[in-house]
């Protein structure tokens, strides 16, 4: 523990100001005639314990889709499919078509978005589900539940994720699409229940019950991950329109439906973790793996933390009052063997207590920096560092001073893999005068689902460093 002593009072009345006048702040006053102590204690990291825990059944909670398999040394075997509903367009055209060419499923992905041997050849199958998919999907779900097993696909693809081949404009688009083309027979349903019932494709409510979706599923092949950003299901058709007079024939394409954040949809995600892992963790060594692989239980030394800042500040026959600066947890990471598959740590980390890590993402929680934080990677310094846990700290102490006890639920902290997503939002005009600004809001924390992810914590260096303001009145 470091204490630094302020001195003069004029120095210390600044300071305790200042602190005093932050709106985050629950504990405190302001300073009339002090000594002002800033004391920082690092004593409580060596308190912090920590265990790999299992994660094997994370919410779906994303439009990103997986489809592949494949075993990496050091990680594990990985195999992905997803189950998915449809947003369905509202109208479709359908005044001069006169022949239905082909339903065809675009499965996009970028340059980065696969994990493993691009040239793998690799074969996915796509079933109808037979049943409306239950919200939430989790990544254990059983796919037979939603449809027949017995039965044969609908369709079938074969692919590889090589950019190989493709025509320098699409290259330069920098993704692909895998295009799996479906029954004539589905293309007709679908035109030909449109017209004669449009209400059916007004909300997603009423057109889940009548399509279900579809269950794509990894049939054949290993070495490849592909990470599904875009699924769509577009209608190429034929139709002839008046043009100057004339009858103009052509060819046509509509978007019919794709997979959007208003529906429900699903990875199916088995992961087998390598025995090295296994034997790490057995001699006490600490791994993140994802998707749906391990998290990090945090023993957090809650009751510590408070019992010795409450004594400092109220030890004594002085009146000693005392504010909370910071309080940080680092978490570094060991470097990890060289490998091919360029496997690399989650891009984020949340920090959450276990007893409400399933609430927050069914409730579709953002961190709030009170209850729950996020932390991204470093890869400089290979640490996820938590700046803002005062707050969290200085919560669990006003639920104290009101009559609740800190708990073992304030002590159990799970670190788990996420991606956060954000969006620009602008701002700025009034009647007297004009202002403009950007500002990155998050949107979503969902579970981390994008590729194979490891890391193995560092146990040996994590900080978690307290600094509060001492304040004796004279």
């Amino acid at each position: 523990m470091k204490v630094f002593r302020f001195l003069p009072v004029a120095i210390a009345l600044a300071l305790g100001i200042s602190s005093c006048g932050d709106e985050n702040s629950l504990i405190g006053s302001s300073i009339v005639d002090t000594d002002l102590e800033i004391v920082v204690d690092s004593s409580f990291q060596k308190m912090i314990t920590a265990e790999s825990i299992p994660n094997d059944s994370v919410v779906g909670r994303t439009i990103t889709q997986l489809i592949g398999r494949i075993s990496i040394p050091g990680y594990g075997k990985l195999e992905t499919d997803f189950l998915t509903q449809f947003m369905s367009a509202s109208t479709f055209d359908t005044v001069g078509v006169d022949r239905l060419d082909s339903l065809v499923l675009y499965l996009s992905y970028n340059t980065e978005s696969f994990t493993g041997d691009s040239l793998a050849p690799m074969q996915l199958s796509v079933y109808p589900l037979e049943k409306q998919l239950q919200s939430p999907v989790y990544s254990s779900i059983d796919p037979a539940d939603y449809y027949n097993a017995q039965s044969a696909p609908i369709a079938l693809k074969s692919y590889n994720a090589s950019f190989l081949g493709l025509p320098d404009s699409l290259v330069k688009l920098g993704y692909k699409t895998i295009r799996v083309k479906l029954p004539d027979a589905m293309a007709e349903q679908f035109f030909e229940k449109y017209k004669t019932d449009p209400l059916i494709f007004s909300s997603p409510s009423r057109f889940t019950q009548y399509f279900p979706g579809f269950y794509v599923k990894t049939s054949y092949g290993s070495g490849c991950v592909v990470n599904v950003q875009n699924s769509v299901m577009n209608l190429h058709y034929t139709k002839t329109t008046v043009i100057n007079d004339k009858d103009s024939t052509y060819a046509s394409t509509q978007t019919l439906m794709a997979v959007t954040p208003e529906i429900a949809t699903g990875n199916h995600i088995k992961l087998e973790i390598d025995p090295a892992i296994e034997s790490g963790i057995a001699a006490g060594r600490v791994y993140l793996v994802a998707p749906a692989g391990l998290n990090v239980l945090l023993h957090f030394p809650t009751r510590e933390i408070v019992r010795s800042f409450e004594e400092s500040v109220g030890a004594g026959g002085s009146t000693i009052q005392g504010l909370i600066n910071s309080l940080i947890l680092e978490v570094p990471l060991k470097e990890l063997p060289k490998s091919s598959y360029k496997l690399e740590p989650p891009q984020f980390l949340l920090f959450v207590r276990k007893s409400e890590l399933q609430k927050f993402f069914e409730k579709k929680e953002l961190a709030d920096n009170v209850r729950s934080f996020y932390a991204e990677y470093n890869s400089d310094t290979r640490k996820y560092s938590f700046t803002g846990l005062r707050t969290f700290l200085n919560d669990v102490i006003e639920k104290k001073r009101q009559g609740t006890e800190i708990t073992d639920a304030d002590e159990e902290i799970v670190l788990v893999p996420v991606s956060v997503y954000s969006e620009t939002v602008s701002s700025g005009s009034s009647y007297y005068y004009y202002s403009y600004n950007e500002q990155e809001v998050v949107t979503d924390i969902v579970p981390y689902i994008s590729a194979p992810a490891l890391a193995e914590i560092d146990m040996n260096n994590i900080r978690l460093q307290l600094t509060y303001s001492r304040q004796k009145t004279k």
